[in-house]
């Protein structure tokens, strides 16, 4: 999905606005929304779907370790959750794992949220400046390149 992320460092948040909401009205079921929850970071999810549309919340803590990162190579593409449990309008839901390490490249802007050894797994960009990291089915990393305000 086309559009902006955004981190405002006085509000410690993400916010994402597609460039059209003609875009992002075509891929909203009828069901409505909910969120999966890394930490406090939220992952906007159609319930009809079950598509991940693009990341957004407060996340106070996006300086982690400051480090230089090795952006990987990203495909473009859509990417859904699979889960025995049904999703509720306005009910989030937590990503499981607790050991979430987060990173930023100050020099490229770049963010990673990762959980444990990422070497396997496939990177697919969900929306601009959203990317996801994808191991045998789970879950293991979010990449984000905002822009930042104050």
């Amino acid at each position: 999905m086309e559009g902006v992320l955004t981190y405002d460092e006085s509000e410690y948040g993400f916010s994402f606005s597609a460039n059209s909401g003609e875009s992002l009205s075509e891929r909203l079921g009828s069901k409505g929304v909910t969120s999966v929850l890394i930490d406090t970071l939220q992952l906007e999810v159609d319930i009809e779907s079950r598509e991940i549309l693009y990341a957004w919340g407060y996340f106070p803590n996006i300086r982690g370790a400051v480090s230089k990162l090795n952006v990987p190579q990203i495909a473009v593409g859509r990417v859904r959750i699979s889960s025995d449990y049904p999703f509720e309008p306005g009910v989030s839901y937590e990503v499981p794992g607790d050991r979430w390490r987060v990173s930023c490249d100050p020099s490229s802007g770049w963010i990673a949220i990762e959980q444990g050894d990422v070497t396997g797994a496939e990177f697919v960009q969900i929306a601009s400046g959203t990317v996801l990291g994808i191991d045998n089915g789970d879950l293991v990393s979010i990449w984000l390149s905002p822009v930042f305000a104050e």
